[in-house]
């Protein structure tokens, strides 16, 4: 389930392109279908078009999930992700009325696949339950906040450094959620997770030497995972209640 963090880089890098480029031609129709026919599902009923164009772009890019050949190690990967990005793009916009990612997703398919040009037929895609969907979230999170931070330091430092505080400030809320998932034995229940994320701190911990080489001047806006705040405040932070973040994120802007 948590095979696809392997390329994670890669995937958020291809997903942000699908979010920002304008869909092609031969799904608008469809997509314009989709949410006139399923749109009330939806909180807001625009969001059915977004997602299905949003959709439609990713799977044109994956195309490792199109290859199914068993010489294809990151069929199981490149799927695996689709599913989580499925999930999570449809149960962010849904109305809590009892509707199934799957049933969701399959009326998207079927309406995309009323165009010849768009041969869409995916059996991987499922409901992940709430708890590692949750998880993957977290993860995911990092990742995003991880790769803008690391084009920032191998890129562009200079120009970047004032992103670097909200940057590693946010990381670090999420980083505490992960923390304490697998704190106090909680890490045998949750293996995958854990394994997942000591990956992550690993790779996180491999831009510390280049952010210092920078100098204080750069360094003093970038926060360590190890400078995260071990604090009451984070308790209620992992439950995502505003009232525990907002003070969380006062506390990681006074590190510095």
């Amino acid at each position: 389930m948590y095979e696809f963090f392997e390329n994670i880089e890669e995937y958020i890098e291809k997903a942000k392109s699908a979010e920002s480029n304008t869909t092609s031609s031969n799904a608008e129709r469809e997509c314009d279908s989709f949410m006139t026919f399923s749109g009330h599902i939806f909180r807001v009923k625009e969001r059915a078009k977004i997602i299905c164009e949003q959709y439609t772009n990713l799977y044109d890019l994956l195309t490792d999930c199109k290859n199914k050949s068993g010489n294809n190690p990151n069929y199981n990967k490149c799927s695996e992700f689709l599913k989580y990005w499925v999930n999570f793009k449809l149960i962010e916009s849904m109305k809590n009325e009892g509707h199934t990612v799957h049933h969701v997703y399959d009326l998207l398919e079927g309406q995309i696949t009323s165009n010849v040009n768009n041969n869409i037929n995916l059996n991987f895609i499922c409901d992940i339950n709430n708890e590692d969907l949750n998880k993957m979230n977290i993860l995911y999170s990092l990742y995003e906040y991880y790769s803008e931070l690391k084009t920032i330091i191998n890129t562009n430092p200079e120009e970047g450094k004032q992103k670097l505080l909200p940057l590693s400030s946010a990381c670090c809320i999420n980083y505490i959620k992960a923390n304490y998932i697998c704190n106090d034995g909680n890490n045998i229940k949750n293996s995958k997770f854990c394994e997942k994320l000591n990956t992550f701190i690993s790779k996180y911990k491999d831009l510390y030497t280049k952010v210092d080489n920078q100098g204080p001047e750069f360094s003093n806006n970038f926060i360590k995972l190890e400078e995260c705040p071990n604090t009451k405040i984070i308790t209620t932070a992992v439950t995502g209640t505003v009232v525990g973040l907002i003070p969380l994120l006062g506390v990681l802007y006074k590190v510095n």
